[in-house]
């Protein structure tokens, strides 16, 4: 074949390619594929590829997930009291009542007792009504000089209705240890609903706790901007009087506007940790809670006990040490299962039924009976060869117990270090608090100190001005230490399982 004639071929071949993928369908995952966006457009949505036929074509491609009416909505609403202050101890009844984590937890270790109750019952007999009924036809084998077939058939019709127990009457303690691991995992269910309800505790605390310190923020906002309008009176007064320089004016009015975007950060920070507060308690953002203040709570002046003595109790008592105790004792139970897989098992079989039946040979007559009929059975059972599964399951059940005793530890070295680092955390703050006070008293005293003066024209704008800019940083200081405090007792009573109702924070002195 000629060079030309190769490439006329050629030729064909692509175009009657081309002609085929053309009318084949699209891809659907190049449809769904978006076009690529020309730099000219910015950030502007692509547009769909237009297609022929597409009446979409020209359109903004469109990314929105369309309502499936099948989801279920949201949970019905609760009753909140417009007029009533909720303090600490009613936002936490609240969430206990209303945050999902607490029901899953509930949900979680009744399935845990359900299963308890699941293995007990393979200690007791198993009885079953049946029904076995059909009809045989079968040809059976018979000497010639009886019949010239050399066979005969028997057709049967049969009805065995009747009743049948079976019961594993020993196991060598599979059943015992099987019963132990599920009630040992069913305690460590139930201590994890009571650790469910004391970290939510703590979250809503720790959420109330800082939506007051933000609140008094806010309030020590309001009032530096009222202070600083006190001073720019004062400054304007003596403006008008030729006795301050339009500098000072100037400065006056960049206070009082340095005030006013303060307490505008105070309040976006307010309405923050308040959204914060809900989250923690589960409940619908759109909610307005009036909250009480936690002003004149008791703070604790010392901590009577040691951080070891601390560490002591708490090994004992936390949810989260006691879990995985039990789950450790489950695993351990689970050991003993399959060790006592490899002895045998000793069981009852017994039956009792009604015989309804037909039977005829050569399509002869029916010879009918209807009697009942009993039988009991002993049986020994006893494996020998699986695969090597009971092996398998010996060293799966081993390497569950191992795990079991790590995270034990790994549960009360995490203990031992939540409990020391709040115990310092709440020493820190409770001299914090202590400083904060004395800082706060003498920046008040010097800031009054520093206005009068400049009233009376012995003392300078820039000391009044900077005296109370440093009483409003101490008030700011003093409010952030009185609810770190209250947050570090929180966090130190959870860190020693000690935090079990909404009470605790209230009673501590």
């Amino acid at each position: 074949m000629m060079p030309s004639a190769k490439y006329a071929a050629l030729l064909a071949v692509v175009a009657m390619s081309a002609c085929q993928s053309a009318d084949r369908a699209p891809s659907p995952l190049a449809a769904a594929r978006p076009l690529a966006m020309p730099p000219e457009f910015g950030t502007a949505m692509p547009e769909r590829a237009e297609r022929p036929g597409d009446e979409t074509a020209g359109r903004p491609a469109s990314f929105a997930v369309p309502p499936d009416p099948g989801l279920p909505g949201k949970r019905g609403g609760i009753s909140i009291d417009p007029s009533h202050a909720y303090t600490l101890p009613d936002l936490i009844d609240l969430a206990q009542r209303t945050n999902p984590d607490t029901r899953i937890a509930w949900e979680r270790a009744r399935q845990a007792a359900l299963a308890v109750g699941m293995v007990e019952t393979t200690y007791l007999p198993d009885l079953s009504a049946e029904v076995l009924g059909g009809f045989q036809h079968t040809p059976l084998p018979i000497p010639k000089t009886l019949d010239s077939r050399g066979y005969f058939t028997v057709n049967t019709e049969e009805i065995l209705p009747g009743l049948v127990v079976k019961w594993l009457l020993f196991d060598f303690g599979r059943r015992d240890a099987q019963a132990e691991g599920a009630k040992q995992i069913s305690r460590a269910a139930d201590i994890g609903f009571t650790g469910a309800h004391q970290k939510l505790i703590f979250e809503v605390s720790k959420a109330y706790f800082a939506v007051d310190a933000e609140r008094a923020q806010r309030r020590v906002a309001e009032t530096a901007l009222k202070n600083a309008q006190i001073l720019e009176e004062a400054v304007s007064a003596k403006h008008a009087r030729g006795l301050a320089t339009v500098p000072e004016v100037a400065q006056a009015h960049r206070g009082v506007a340095k005030a006013r975007f303060d307490l505008e950060q105070a309040k976006a920070a307010d309405n923050d940790v308040y959204h914060g507060l809900l989250e923690a308690m589960g409940i619908t953002p759109t909610l307005k809670l009036t909250l009480a203040d936690s002003a004149g709570r008791h703070l604790p002046k010392a901590l009577g006990d040691a951080a070891d003595e601390m560490i002591r109790r708490a090994l004992a008592r936390r949810p989260d040490i006691v879990a995985s105790l039990a789950k450790l004792r489950s695993s351990e139970a689970g050991v003993a299962a399959a060790e006592a897989s490899y002895y045998p098992t000793i069981g009852l079989e017994g039956t009792i039924n009604q015989n309804i039946g037909a039977i005829s040979v050569n399509g002869g007559s029916s010879y009918r009976v209807d009697e009942p009929a009993a039988g009991i059975l002993f049986r020994l059972k006893l494996p020998l060869y699986d695969g090597g599964l009971r092996d398998k399951t010996l060293a799966m059940a081993r390497s569950k117990q191992a795990e079991a005793e790590e995270e034990l530890a790994k549960a009360e070295d995490e203990a031992v270090r939540q409990i020391a680092r709040a115990y310092d955390a709440l020493t820190s703050a409770l001299a914090q608090h202590d400083a904060a006070e004395a800082l706060e008293t003498a920046a008040g005293a010097a800031s009054d100190a520093a206005l009068d003066a400049y009233r009376h024209g012995v003392g300078t704008f820039t000391a009044a001005s900077t005296a109370e800019t440093e009483r409003a940083q101490a008030q700011s200081a003093g409010a952030r230490a009185y609810a770190g405090v209250l947050t570090a007792a929180a966090a130190l009573a959870f860190a020693t399982g000690e935090l079990t109702s909404s009470q605790v924070l209230e009673n501590r002195p």
